[in-house]
């Protein structure tokens, strides 16, 4: 078989064309990092690389709903710990009043420090998360002007007594988060069960007003009446212990929730890499190789482009 020179220099120059996009090919994988530069070049490597990047995302959106969930069950934890504390302290105050060495007056100091323990508990009942309110269950927000969740409501009778009592406004179902796909955790508990149910409101008030009222006539009955009063804040502190105890295995299991995504997302990072990013060694070492190839063909393409029949002559 007979080559003309047109045909043998037509097919030098398209196989250093190809030897030049190879050499392209490898100088830009070296200096971007990725194996590929657009959809043809990998197609099948892209399809893989789209479905970790929706991976990645998917992970990273639920890990991001974890951190909004954990971070509200945590504002809702300091709230019970402080109730733990309170409660606490307003026993200490009755065993205090209960003492046969008390006088009106300092049992009425008593009963303004009650009163005094009474608002803050108030204010933990409101406890707020952003703009939500962590113990109103499925209406964390959306109050009206001068409304909470937790009022304290008094009314006066005909004898002049005063009546003093909490009404909860807020949410009568619990609500909840989603974090991932078919999943969701109990995030805000409604009032009536977390709080309202313990007698908490009104084992206080009770409290302050045996204080306040002072039975110097039957100083037994008053003592008597003090330590049911007692006994109810015993119950109470039980009450939310158990609550702080359920609220702790929720964020136990947020907690194991987000370790496994985050080894996910370490294992999805991996596989991208795989098929996105370029082995330096091996590019280098290929570019090397084109780099010789595409410089012996170079000379062999002007050997032969200076050969014509005169030469023979």
């Amino acid at each position: 078989m007979r080559l003309s020179l047109r045909s043998m220099y037509g097919g030098l120059l398209l196989d250093l064309e190809k030897l030049t996009d190879s050499l392209y090919r490898y100088q830009t994988q070296i200096a971007t990092g990725k194996k590929y530069q657009l959809p043809s070049d990998a197609p099948v490597e892209i399809n893989y690389a789209l479905k970790y990047r929706k991976a990645l995302a998917d992970v990273e959106r639920y890990r991001a709903s974890i951190r909004e969930a954990r971070s509200f069950l945590k504002t809702t934890e300091g709230a019970l710990d402080d109730f733990k504390k309170l409660i606490q302290r307003a026993k200490t105050l009755a065993l205090e009043g209960a003492n046969d060495v008390q006088n009106p007056s300092t049992r009425k100091a008593i009963a303004a420090e009650i009163d005094g323990l009474i608002q803050e508990a108030l204010a933990l009942a409101n406890t707020q998360h952003g703009d939500r309110y962590v113990f109103a269950g499925n209406r964390p927000a959306g109050y009206p002007e001068g409304e909470k969740p937790f009022m304290l409501e008094k009314e006066t009778l005909p004898n002049g007594e005063i009546v003093e009592r909490v009404v909860y406004h807020g949410g009568q179902e619990d609500l909840y988060a989603g974090y991932a796909r078919g999943a969701r955790l109990l995030e805000a508990r409604n009032g009536e069960e977390a709080l309202m149910a313990s007698d908490l409101f009104g084992a206080l008030i009770a409290l302050k007003n045996t204080l306040a009222h002072d039975n110097v006539v039957d100083p037994a009955k008053e003592v008597e009446d003090i330590q049911t009063q007692i006994g109810r804040l015993d119950r109470v502190l039980n009450h939310i212990l158990e609550e702080r105890s359920d609220l702790g295995a929720r964020l136990n299991h947020l907690d194991l929730k987000d370790q496994l995504y985050q080894e996910l997302h370490t294992t999805l990072v991996g596989n991208l890499g795989e098929v996105e990013e370029v082995d330096y060694l091996e590019a280098i070492t290929r570019l090397s190789a084109r780099r010789t190839a595409y410089e012996a063909a170079l000379k062999a393409t002007a050997q032969t482009m200076g050969l014509s029949l005169v030469n023979f002559l």
